[in-house]
């Protein structure tokens, strides 16, 4: 079987892009009066594709949890992802104060933290993730429970993430 050597930064990246993606999750309609995070305690799952900055993909499949609290406005979460090259092992929280998000992240394979920020609008989020070698822009949409996600990160050796996740 064939080793391959991931540069902890790449993991790191997938860390907090797959962090913001499970942390940035909107409301479902119904529940405008609770926080963001209310209704998503629980198991989620997904994949998606990994595209390489020499434009090579890897597929990539993830599984989440997450406890909502202070009324939907807290997030901690727990988050495990595998591709051919990648594992991920990583936790972190977000709080929502008036559709302002942040969060902390911290990905134990690799030692590796970083933070969150972007905004919350609608069934929509936009945020900007930084470890201490990166910076990425990510993108969500929710509809139910379903979520599509775009990750970019110009120049990195993983230069883009797009995923799709489903509450269990």
């Amino acid at each position: 079987m064939k080793t391959r050597h991931v540069v902890p930064s790449s993991i790191t990246f997938i860390a907090a892009a797959v962090c913001v993606i499970v942390v940035s999750l909107s409301p479902l309609p119904g529940y405008a009066e609770q926080g963001p995070f209310a209704n998503f305690s629980g198991d989620w799952s997904g994949g998606g594709t990994v595209t390489l900055s020499s434009g090579s993909n890897e597929k990539i499949r993830c599984r989440a949890t997450y406890d909502s609290q202070a009324a939907g406005n807290n997030l901690k979460l727990a988050l495990r992802c595998a591709s051919d090259s990648y594992n991920v092992d990583f936790r972190g929280t977000a709080i929502n104060s008036g559709g302002n998000m942040t969060g902390n992240w911290f990905e134990s394979t690799n030692q590796a933290a970083g933070q969150f920020f972007g905004s919350i609008k609608g069934n929509r989020i936009d945020a900007r993730i930084e470890g201490q070698t990166f910076a990425a822009f990510f993108n969500m949409t929710t509809h139910g429970n379903r979520q599509s996600v775009s990750l970019r990160s110009p120049g990195s050796r993983v230069s883009s993430i797009t995923m799709a996740l489903t509450r269990q």
